[in-house]
């Protein structure tokens, strides 16, 4: 089990003073028994000093010393011996008569030659005749003719030390006891203040704007107050770091162009929504390889090209196509790969357009001049001298050039509403007036082919609109029915009000539009049947003017097909009960 912050500065606290009070312990009795030593030794010279000054005087034999030397053991509690200059043992306060008889020769022992030597002498040594450790202090005696001798047993010294020691112990237990409570008390402090550090430490860790309590001024509250610092910088930290991410995410995915971020082994950092959906992603690739991604060969070619310089790739996705244009910027400091995405549609479906513009003018303008051009040369050489000849000739060219104007016409009003100089006044117009001025415009050419035109709104339908580009819209409408209905039939012009729209109808019984075609029959020179179309004189730019004119008129259009035969061209508008009449440049829509 581990300890807590409480626990571990408890025990090492306690551990501390355990190792303090035994070091001190040791040394303490050391000193202790040094001193005790040193007071034996004093007074042991001094005891000696006190024999021999007993003895001044006494003749070195043993009858007389002998008797002297038991008194003065007794007196002095030791061990009192008389030797002399010989080594031998003339007198001793712990021996006998007969036993001072059998005692070795002293000459040799420690104290005693230095004691001949004329010095006082201290030796602790252990006795042969006792059996245990004693304390020698000799003295000169008889001016270096002998030696008087002192000795005690250090069992006192033993003794006394061990009582001293077990006081030691007793105070050392008490006063690790006192000091254990004093450290248990000063850990529970400690423990808690730093508890209340490390909570509030973790609370700021995990987002809390709460700020850790300081609750001194030692180094603890300087610990709070620093962190406290910490987490107010890292709170502005942040602050600021979020404020640059949701800059930079509002950049990445405001832009048009798809960005597309790859480290060095080619997995996916970032991806902006453009790039998304310019690759068809649903999911985020973030983390995988791009290759797991994609599969688009262009775009992982590109991404596996060298990295010291940039590199572009156009490529077409999805159906219909949609061109996208790929370069790559290399990252040096990281190896990775930015890829940026630019969406090529609009340009390169403008210069199909453009394309498809001049060949079909081209195409358009090339058989009614070229006529013309035959049928003057025809007249120069000489079929002017022949009046019905030259009349049909200048009746060719009068029609071709006809055709020339609409065709111009056409063309210049569709330059001018897609380039927004066609104005438009949109106020409240009569749906039923409106109808019958087309109808009464193409009622000629109706008549021609043996058509009826069948008129069926309620007069009290109005559009809001502009009066010239819907009379211009139901003009077309009713000239392409014309144009496509088979002789003697019915053209059928309708309008109701649904879903809060006008929506106008004009159905002929022709031929019918196949389905095919329909997605595309409002484009410009898109024709059906191209030679029933040249037949008829189109220029095939009236469907097209009519889809302009309806959009700035904030309309929508379509065709559907009628049973048995024939098609509807619909067409919504809002109604009159729309906002007050105003003046729209078409640049505004």
């Amino acid at each position: 089990m581990s300890l807590g912050i409480r626990g571990k500065l408890f025990v090492i606290s306690l551990g501390l003073m355990a190792v303090v009070g035994l070091v001190g312990g040791l040394y303490l009795e050391s000193e202790l028994r040094g001193l005790q030593e040193k007071q034996l030794e004093n007074e042991l010279l001094r005891r000696a000093r006190t024999a021999r000054e007993a003895v001044r005087g006494l003749s070195m034999n043993t009858a007389s010393l002998d008797p002297l030397a038991d008194r003065l053991g007794q007196a002095a509690e030791s061990r009192v011996t008389f030797i002399d200059r010989d080594g031998k043992v003339v007198a001793d306060s712990a021996l006998t008569a007969e036993e001072l008889e059998r005692e070795e020769n002293h000459r040799t022992r420690p104290e005693v030659i230095a004691a001949m030597g004329g010095n006082t002498s201290i030796v602790r040594r252990y006795s042969t005749t006792l059996g245990r450790d004693l304390l020698y202090a000799a003295v000169p005696w008889h001016e270096v003719h002998g030696v008087v001798r002192v000795s005690t047993p250090l069992d006192s010294v033993k003794d006394l030390l061990a009582r001293q020691r077990v006081l030691l112990l007793l105070a050392a237990g008490l006063g690790l006891l006192l000091a254990g409570l004093v450290s248990a008390v000063a850990a529970h402090l400690a423990a808690r203040v730093i508890g209340t550090v490390a909570a509030g430490a973790n609370a700021v860790a995990q987002g809390s704007q709460a700020r850790i309590p300081v609750l001194s001024e030692d180094e603890l509250g300087q610990l709070a107050t620093s962190l406290n610092r910490l987490a107010d910088e890292r709170s502005q930290n942040i602050s600021a770091l979020v404020k640059e991410r949701d800059r930079l995410n509002i950049i990445l995915h405001g832009v048009s162009e798809g960005l597309l971020a790859l480290d060095a082994d080619k997995r996916v950092e970032l991806i902006n929504h453009a790039a998304k959906r310019f690759l068809g992603l649903n999911t985020a690739p973030e983390g995988r390889k791009l290759v797991e991604s994609v599969r688009i060969p262009a775009l992982i070619e590109l991404a596996a090209m060298p990295r010291d310089n940039a590199h572009s790739v156009e490529f077409a996705v999805d159906d219909p196509p949609r061109y996208l244009m790929a370069t790559t910027t290399p990252l040096r400091a990281t190896g990775g790969t930015v890829i940026v995405l630019h969406d090529m549609t609009s340009i390169r479906n403008m210069e199909s357009m453009r394309r498809d513009l001049v060949a079909n003018v081209s195409h358009e303008l090339r058989t009614p001049v070229s006529i013309i051009r035959a049928n003057a040369e025809t007249l120069l050489d000489g079929a002017l001298e022949d009046p019905e000849q030259a009349r049909n000739f200048v009746q060719a060219m009068l029609r071709h050039s006809e055709r020339l104007s609409s065709l111009l016409s056409d063309l210049l009003d569709l330059a001018k509403i897609e380039g927004g100089a066609y104005p438009l006044c949109l106020e409240s117009v009569g749906l039923r007036t409106a109808v019958q001025r087309a109808v009464d415009t193409m009622q000629r050419s109706a008549k021609g082919r043996g058509l009826a035109i069948n008129v069926d709104i309620d007069p009290k339908l109005a559009a809001y609109a502009d009066s010239q580009a819907l009379d211009q819209v139901l003009v077309n409408l009713l000239d392409n029915a014309i144009k496509y209905s088979f002789e003697g039939g019915n053209i059928d012009v309708t309008a109701t009000l649904l879903e809060g729209q006008l929506r106008i109808e004009v159905s002929d019984d022709g031929p019918g539009i196949p389905e095919r075609h329909r997605a595309r029959i409002f484009e410009r020179f898109y024709r059906v049947d191209t030679g029933r179309s040249r037949a008829l004189g189109g220029t095939g730019l009236g469907l097209s003017i009519v889809k302009h004119l309806v959009v700035l008129m904030h309309g929508a259009l379509g065709v559907e097909p009628v049973q048995p035969h024939g098609s509807t061209f619909w067409v919504t508008l809002p109604p009159a009960s729309a906002p007050a009449a105003q003046v729209v440049s078409t640049l505004s829509h």
